[in-house]
């Protein structure tokens, strides 16, 4: 199907939406380009929010896949209505950030850069600490400046309506009809407006996903509080002198280790269901205050004892951290939301993370994982502006595309090993750019790379860093220990 739109919406203004918005303005296609954030600054999630108090409305709701729902519209638009929790409330809506205090990037600066934008060479303490004046990694708010550079260097901060929530988009008459509300001065204000084409570009670290646990409902209504998401860590300090078990074997679940070592009760137990993410194997968690164990098998609502599935248990845990990621989640648009609904934890009904396969007026940027964020935005923000404006190669027949998703649903099933563009990096890339195309004669189009390979050996000392951190960590730990007992 060829598309060539006049009018395109972009949902979210942090880093997808931001090379999104730019793509599509160098395109010099397109008479109206507007992008809408429900928060209140460019950013998107890595805007911090500590003063946002942190909790789940309804675990029972977030496990059965009815919270983040979609609100009630006014029968008649435009309108303005009163703030209301239903509506407002950053912990019903989860419009709360996954951000902690010491927050920093997991990618060098060389991958997550945009082939226009270099991060700046700006180092936290922290980082400095941790990893000396060569570190590859970058503070969070480091990284909000750097969207933010995007959209002003690029005069692209006219084109965004921020605190503006998309409430609902639906295909009326050939047209996206977006029902949007702005929340300002106290009030609701309410309205519509009609796109050819939108891309969604919200990320998908909002809704917080939980394995099934046994016992894991009765549990948290029995202890209330005990039952936290990794999203809502924000510093060290509550966890002092408590007994904690961290659940899961990837990057939220090692930060959320590494932070409270220091503080909690130690050991600091992690439970792994299977093999820890592979790019750092065991080494997060050989630190000699942190002790391995199997999934949770079971917990007791009674006693509060936390059973795992090697056959221990442990009493007196003050907090059960899931470190275990996140769900999909849009509810703005219905039929994508339902069709997530009945899929496990994936962005179904999608041709390569991209193009919705029924109607390619929609399509997704950052909706996906497994290294190169950001980089790999660009070459989707590039191929689906290019696409939009006519000028991109055709997609393949839908046919073709959902036999596409059917081999990856078989080969890979659903969560992170769908979505994630791992080991194949170069093919993905090249995908994108050869359906981008070379930027049209006379315009400012980006012109997308081929995939350098070298890329790959900048992420493999990426991890080579961060390993060595946690190397240094157990080594410094493993050294006061022998000083202990040398002087006892």
């Amino acid at each position: 199907m060829t598309v060539k739109a006049r009018r395109v919406a972009v949902i979210g203004a942090g880093p997808a939406g931001a090379i999104a918005t730019d793509a599509l303005v160098k395109e010099q296609a397109f008479d109206t380009i507007r992008v809408f954030d429900r928060r209140a600054g460019i950013g998107g999630t890595w805007i911090y929010t500590p003063h946002l108090p942190t909790a789940i409305p309804s675990l029972s709701d977030l496990v059965s896949g009815k919270a983040d729902v979609a609100v009630a519209a006014p029968s008649q638009l435009p309108a303005v209505t009163p703030l209301s929790e239903e509506i407002n409330g950053h912990q019903r809506r989860f419009s709360d950030t996954a951000l902690h205090e010491n927050l920093h990037s997991n990618i060098t600066p060389a991958l997550m850069s945009y082939t226009q934008e270099p991060f700046p060479d700006k180092l936290s303490a922290r980082t400095l600490a941790e990893y000396g004046p060569g570190a590859p990694f970058r503070h969070h708010s480091t990284i909000r400046e750097w969207v933010e550079g995007i959209f002003s260097r690029g005069g692209h901060e006219k084109l965004v309506e921020l605190s503006t929530t998309v409430e609902k988009a639906e295909k009326v008459g050939g047209e996206w009809v977006l029902t949007l509300r702005k929340e300002a001065q106290g009030r609701n204000y309410w309205w519509r407006e009609t796109f050819d084409a939108l891309v969604v570009a919200t990320g998908h670290y909002n809704v917080p996903w939980f394995p099934t646990v046994p016992g894991l409902l009765e549990y948290d209504q029995k202890f209330p509080g005990k039952i936290l998401h990794s999203k809502h860590f924000r510093n060290a300090s509550p966890f002092k002198g408590k007994r904690v078990v961290v659940v899961g074997g990837s990057i939220s679940a090692h930060e959320v280790v590494h932070e409270i070592l220091d503080v909690a009760q130690t050991p600091v137990y992690a439970a792994l269901r299977g093999e820890p993410i592979p790019a750092f194997g065991w080494e997060p968690f050989l630190h000699p205050d942190i002790v391995v164990k199997k999934e949770i098998s079971r917990l007791d609502s009674e006693t509060g004892r936390v059973f795992f599935a090697d056959g221990s248990s442990l009493d007196d845990v003050d907090h059960i951290v899931f470190g275990t990621g996140y769900t999909f989640s849009v509810p703005y648009l219905e039929h994508v939301q339902e069709r997530i609904s009945n899929a496990y934890r994936r962005l179904p009904g999608v041709y390569q993370h991209t193009w919705d396969i029924e109607d390619p007026t929609l399509a997704f940027v950052g909706m996906l994982g497994g290294g190169f964020t950001f980089r790999v935005y660009e070459w989707q923000a590039v191929a689906v502006a290019r696409h939009l404006a006519g000028r991109a190669k055709s997609l393949p027949s839908i046919p073709e595309q959902l036999e596409w998703e059917r081999k990856r649903v078989a080969e890979r099933g659903g969560g992170k090993d769908y979505y994630s563009i791992a080991p194949d990096y170069g093919a993905f890339f090249e995908l994108l750019r050869d359906i981008a195309g070379e930027p049209a004669p006379g315009t400012t189009g980006r012109a997308l790379p081929p995939f350098d390979d070298k890329w790959l050996e900048l992420w493999t000392g990426m991890i080579t860093h961060k390993i060595q951190g946690f190397q240094r960590k157990r080594k410094r730990a493993e050294e006061a220990r022998g000083s202990i007992k040398a002087k006892l």
